[in-house]
């Protein structure tokens, strides 16, 4: 028999997540070059990730399949909510995965051996078992999220000792009860935690989450640099589950990548247009793939960059341009730039960039950090509300829009604060020290690597 092992590896194809799962699976690849990996993906995602062309350059120990992402019968699909569209992908993933897992099996003649899996399919768990193989999972938003999904019993308890029995709650509550979770507020919880009345798939698998992962997943791994994390938090997580492994940020590079040369990885011109500007000056403004200012917000920034006369780069989706206010790409042509999509990871590391305008996704954060820059944090949902907590109390790298809401009063302060004030100078500072921290933790005797090292010995002896 051989003795190959075969990993197949699971991806949750929204938003942000599939990414730092194949980062992984290529470093595991290039790392244990006698692991065959199986990367299963849906179409739509795998043709973002993996395109065809480059497929052909990937390590040879990777395959990549595609699996339902549950709309084919669905003549509808196009119109449907983001949300809608997650809760049927999550219904057919049991037997889209499994399919697909088969398909894997018989082309490299070999079982699988070890389950790698985004945490947020829990299914994956009972699939593991069946198949009497370990299940790795990796949890891609922040460390304290996960925290919060470990204590939804806690919180819930919470909930109704602040309302008093009543409909309203104290969203000023710490969350203190919580191992190293006493900087965060009951309003920095994810709506999905809070809303029980939430009876959708996606809403229900969170609130599982905190009670399968600990139970089956042999190791969670965390997408994350134990150096950023509040030790308590640490501790007490590993104490929950079987292993856990922090191998540091999967999307991003402490120290960054080297600007490219040429325009081949610039083709909005973003890193052209920056070169013509100031150092420090110009506010880098994006909000992720997935999240959205409302109407009103997108005209209120705009209306504050014009009046405070800040440099920017935007990166806005083409129907979202129909809120700005009239004319103003024409008046801020001199100093303003409107792109569909920028290399944001160069952007964040060119000497021009003074501050993040962003949604805090936890990737987007440390693209920030890796580039030195502080951050205007507008938080929408999911772990969001605890980065920005995290930026600026904790690391106080950044400052959250006044009252959750974008308005052009706001954004002139902040904007203010940080590119212009002696808080902002503060920022940077400690931004640079952040960063330098972690290039340390990144580094071959840091702790990401001693845990990615245990994490190849988990998948190549399972």
């Amino acid at each position: 028999m051989s003795s190959v092992k075969h990993v197949a590896v699971l991806a949750f194809p929204f938003g942000s997540h599939p990414w730092p799962l194949a980062n992984l699976l290529l470093r595991l690849a290039t790392a244990t070059s006698d692991v065959h990996f199986s990367f299963l993906n849906t179409a739509k995602s795998n043709g973002v990730i993996f395109p065809l062309p480059y497929r052909a350059e990937l390590p040879s120990n990777v395959r990549v399949y595609d699996v339902s992402d549950g709309l084919q019968d669905d003549c509808q699909g196009a119109t449907k909510h983001p949300r809608e569209h997650v809760d049927l992908f999550l219904k057919a993933a049991p037997e889209s995965f499994g399919a697909a897992v088969d398909v894997a099996e018989q082309d490299v003649r070999k079982k699988v051996s070890c389950l790698l899996t985004d945490a947020f399919l829990i299914f994956a768990g009972e699939m593991a078992e069946k198949m009497q193989v370990p299940w790795v999972t990796l949890w891609v938003p922040a460390p304290y999220s996960l925290a919060a999904h470990v204590y939804t019993d806690v919180i819930s308890e919470l909930l109704r000792e602040s309302s008093g029995g009543g409909t309203s709650t104290d969203d000023d509550k710490s969350l203190g009860v919580i191992p190293g979770l006493s900087m965060m507020r009951i309003s920095d919880l994810p709506n999905e935690i809070i809303d029980d009345q939430d009876t959708s798939r996606v809403a229900c698998l969170l609130r599982e989450m905190g009670r399968v992962l600990p139970i089956g997943a042999s190791a969670v791994v965390m997408n994350s640099y134990a150096e950023v994390n509040p030790t308590p938090l640490i501790t007490d997580l590993k104490s929950k589950f079987k292993m856990l492994l922090q191998v540091g940020c999967l999307t991003v590079s402490f120290p960054p990548s080297p600007l490219p040369s040429g325009s081949a990885s610039d083709t909005t011109g973003c890193l052209t247009w920056l070169d013509a500007r100031d150092p420090r000056s110009v506010a880098y403004i994006c909000f992720g793939t997935v999240a959205m200012p409302s109407p009103s917000e997108v005209l209120a920034l705009g209306e504050a960059l014009e009046s405070t006369k800040t440099p920017f780069l935007w990166s806005i989706k083409e129907h979202v341009m129909a809120y700005l206010p009239k004319g103003l790409q024409e008046r801020t042509r001199a100093y303003g730039k409107f792109v569909p999509w920028a290399p944001q990871g160069q952007v964040l590391s060119h000497p021009a960039c003074g501050v993040y305008v962003t949604h805090c996704g936890y990737n987007s954060v440390f693209e920030s950090v890796a580039g030195g820059v502080p951050m205007v944090c507008k938080p929408f949902w999911a772990d969001n509300m605890m980065n920005g907590r995290m930026i600026e109390e904790v690391w106080g790298i950044g400052v959250k829009v006044e009252g959750g809401t974008i308005t052009k009063s706001g954004m002139e302060k902040a904007l203010e604060v940080v590119l212009r004030g002696e808080d902002g100078k503060e920022m940077r500072k400690k931004v640079g020290e952040l960063r330098e921290r972690l290039v340390e933790a990144a580094g071959p005797n840091g702790s990401a690597e001693a845990d990615f090292k245990v994490l190849v010995e988990l998948i190549s002896t399972s």
